[in-house]
């Protein structure tokens, strides 16, 4: 007897005639939405972006899966997409970016919403923030803090412990 059961909860097949490799798919709250509910980032080789905001509904026969109102963006950036992950990765702010590896350069952007510019809700968008062009070619990047030194704050704003990780 098993304790655990895997499911299909959503799905969908994008991109006819597109390669994807492993590097190519990230999970994260990239639009930094108050409800903190991830979203569903994939590259291709050909350069297309997708962002999913997957909400399925239960149904008598499952999960309802796939709605063509999950899809939150959908960008051609002209350049192979190698990797992509989520975290903070602008100094200036505290907000989910995505850093996005093409074989010659590391791009850094910024998913944001345009509220009533469209009729059925919102309109997000892809914003530049900076890039980085590589005088090699890349294959994969990792990202992390580093020996970064954490400070952890009381209600108060007194330092209570500074650990090196």
């Amino acid at each position: 007897m098993s304790l655990f059961k895997a499911r299909d909860w959503w799905s969908t097949t994008v991109g006819e005639d597109e390669e994807f490799d492993q590097g190519c798919l990230c999970v994260g709250n990239l639009d930094n939405a108050e409800d903190e509910l991830d979203k569903i980032i994939i590259g291709s080789y050909h350069g297309i972006l997708r962002v999913f905001n997957p909400r399925p509904t239960k149904t008598d026969d499952g999960w309802s899966g796939y709605r063509p109102e999950d899809v939150m963006l959908e960008y051609s950036l002209q350049h192979p997409i190698l990797q992509i992950e989520a975290g903070k990765f602008a100094s200036s702010t505290e907000n989910i970016h995505i850093a996005i590896l093409h074989p010659r350069k590391l791009a850094v952007y910024n998913v944001y919403a345009s509220v009533g510019s469209v009729e059925h809700g919102k309109h997000y968008q892809l914003k530049l923030a900076y890039e980085h062009n590589l005088q090699r070619t890349a294959f994969n990047f990792c990202f992390g803090p580093f020996g970064a030194v954490k400070v952890w704050l009381g209600n108060n704003g007194q330092v209570l412990s500074n650990t090196t990780i």
